[in-house]
């Protein structure tokens, strides 16, 4: 092994700072932490339990494509936050929320019953030579041409991906594809939210939760590291723990993930069977230990009906 490579090496290790890592874990709020990292865990598991054949699995591939980088985006978002690294954190878990938005709004494109209903996206769209073009309108040309795509989709939903590649490779077609807050309000009215919006509106809950988080991405002054120790009295150019900043972040993680299960929930639950029921039956304790509160009360829906969700919540 070269000089070379070992300082490099040790250049590296030392710009990880993982000994920021121990203190965010020994001095700190350790449960509140453990909790939204073992709520990654919840998120990746649940489909292990509900998807039992391989024909449903391809029939929510679009989904698990992205459920896969949640699971890795979120993972490395909290070691960017226990590493003092707050504004890469929160960039990151902002991609984490929209990853699991786009995977569930990609899964529902790709099957008609929700195309079908589609009445936010329907509103959305761009002027293409003389006419409105929207999402809608390109998946229906598409299907219009060659109508066995249809069936297709509905196999393997992985497939709207290559149906829709051409659009993010030309400036204006993208312009076809939906911001995150229609798709919110889409995924709102196919009720991908439930039973968060028995109680909130999604767009107050989840869309100005994303915009929050957007903050960070856009580099708004505070929301920089320099900005954030600035305002926590900390030296300007150390890279240290801030406990505020970290508490929140746990908060803003464990969030991230109640609304990403009730989403997968709502994604996958078409497919349950008895034996996937008893599956998540189980789940129920360690999902109310987590805190999950939405979650919950989505498992408790499915397995027991809405009149038991309601007595465990008040519990």
């Amino acid at each position: 092994m070269s000089i070379k490579f070992k300082e490099a090496f040790s250049h590296c290790l030392k710009e990880l700072n993982i000994p920021n890592i121990a203190i965010s874990l020994q001095k700190y709020d350790f449960e509140k932490i453990l909790k939204a990292h073992d709520s990654i865990h919840e998120f990746m598991l649940i489909p292990t339990g509900l998807i039992t054949s391989n024909k449903d699995f391809h029939a929510k591939s679009a989904f698990l494509i992205y459920h896969h980088e949640v699971f890795y985006q979120a993972h490395r978002s909290l070691l960017e936050a226990l590493s003092g690294y707050y504004n890469a954190a929160y960039t990151l878990l902002r991609n984490t929320l929209e990853l699991i938005l786009k995977g569930a709004f990609w899964e529902c494109m790709a099957h008609k019953k929700y195309r079908d209903r589609a009445e936010i996206i329907r509103e959305t769209g761009t002027k293409i030579g003389n006419s409105k073009k929207t999402l809608i309108d390109w998946l229906s040309d598409i299907i219009r041409q060659k109508p066995s795509i249809e069936e297709e989709l509905e196999k393997t939903s992985a497939g709207i991906y290559d149906k829709i590649s051409p659009l993010f490779e030309d400036e204006t077609f993208e312009k076809i594809v939906p911001k995150v807050k229609p798709i919110v309000k889409q995924l709102a009215n196919w009720k991908i939210f439930d039973p968060i919006q028995e109680s909130i509106s999604p767009e107050k809950y989840i869309y100005s939760f994303y915009k929050k988080l957007s903050a960070d991405v856009h580099v708004a002054p505070d929301k920089t590291n320099i900005g954030k120790r600035l305002l926590a009295e900390k030296d300007l150019f150390e890279i240290e723990v801030i406990p505020e900043e970290l508490n929140r972040y746990a908060e803003d993680l464990h969030r991230v993930m109640d609304i990403g299960i009730v989403v997968e929930l709502n994604i996958l639950e078409d497919i349950l069977n008895e034996q996937s029921k008893k599956w998540l039956d189980k789940k129920l304790t360690a999902i109310r230990e987590l805190g999950l509160s939405y979650a919950f009360k989505k498992i408790s829906q499915i397995i027991r009906g809405n009149e038991y969700a309601q007595i465990q919540m008040g519990n």
